[in-house]
């Protein structure tokens, strides 16, 4: 019996003790691990700061929903823009657009901006329309000096457009009643829920008229007397080789034809959102982990 407790006892000993050991090493490989990802993170900072250290051609992505919630916003457009502007290795810029438009007001303010900053600086903006440029889209596009795209390249639609679903017979054959309150006789405008007025058709009509009027002003500015036709503002869009003779874009050409004909330079660099300290941690620890999976699996 005494045997017995003592063989347990020495058991239970060796147990903890090959524990311990375990902890030990998970500890110092886990400590390994975070000095490796600091290291990697350090260089991989240090490479992308290089990046920008030679003459080049900077490439600012327009892509998607044009809106304050999304990527392709008024703060991140401007910043980059003006990192690139700031940046002596920068000779030129080139905004590659993919966008069939979203918000009137941040598109503005992205026109507006920009050029505020070309009045500032004496890099050329050019503007490259890849799959579409359009509505918003073509906005932003014409903040450049030169406007560029493919021949099957979607270009205009320079209108705006207001949605409103009116879902008041679908509820009435359901048998549901909105009840709603609201104070200011008009508050309700553009409730789904009630037929829109006369009145406020009237109203929101202006509103729109107004936003247009302001969308053909800057594109009649920016595009001097190149636009021939009084088409261009009624809200149509077309191919890349129509909206040449249209006035709406300079030549057919893509973003490597630009930077070889008019800036010559070796190297196209994208700019990219600013990310966080640990957001770019993440983003290395990732990589490298797939990295060696990539590796295992080869």
């Amino acid at each position: 019996m005494k045997d017995d407790f003592s063989k347990e006892l020495v058991d239970s000993l060796i147990e903890d003790k090959k524990s311990e050991r375990k902890l030990k090493i998970i500890t110092r490989i886990s400590i390994l691990v975070i000095f490796v990802v600091l290291i990697f993170s350090s260089f991989l900072f240090s490479t992308e700061n290089n990046i920008y250290s030679q003459q080049h051609t900077a490439i600012i992505k327009i892509d998607g929903f044009i809106s304050p919630a999304e990527e392709t916003n008024t703060e991140n457009i401007i910043s980059l823009v003006s990192k690139a502007m700031r940046n002596d290795y920068c000779n030129n810029i080139i905004l590659k657009i993919n966008s069939s438009g979203g918000s009137a007001t941040q598109s503005k303010i992205i026109f507006d901006e920009i050029n505020k900053l070309k009045s500032t600086n004496n890099k050329k903006i050019f503007s490259v329309i890849e799959d579409i440029g359009a509505s918003g889209g073509y906005y932003i596009a014409a903040s450049g000096d030169k406007i560029f795209s493919s021949p099957s390249s979607i270009v205009g639609s320079i209108g705006v457009r207001l949605d409103s679903i009116n879902i008041r017979s679908l509820m009435d054959k359901l048998g549901i009643r909105s009840q709603t309150l609201f104070s200011g006789e008009d508050k309700g405008i553009l409730d789904p829920f009630a037929d829109m007025t006369e009145k406020h058709k009237i109203h929101l009509k202006k509103l729109l008229v107004n936003i247009h009027q302001d969308f053909i002003k800057d594109v009649k500015e920016s595009r001097k007397d190149l636009i021939n036709n009084d088409i261009v503002f009624t809200g149509l869009f077309w191919t890349g080789n129509e909206a040449i003779k249209l006035g709406l874009i300079d030549e057919i050409a893509s973003i490597y034809d630009v930077n070889t004909k008019y800036f010559n330079n070796d190297h196209m660099i994208t700019y990219n959102k600013e990310s966080t300290y640990i957001e770019r941690i993440l983003k290395s620890t990732i990589n490298l982990i797939n990295n060696n999976t990539m590796s295992l699996i080869h």
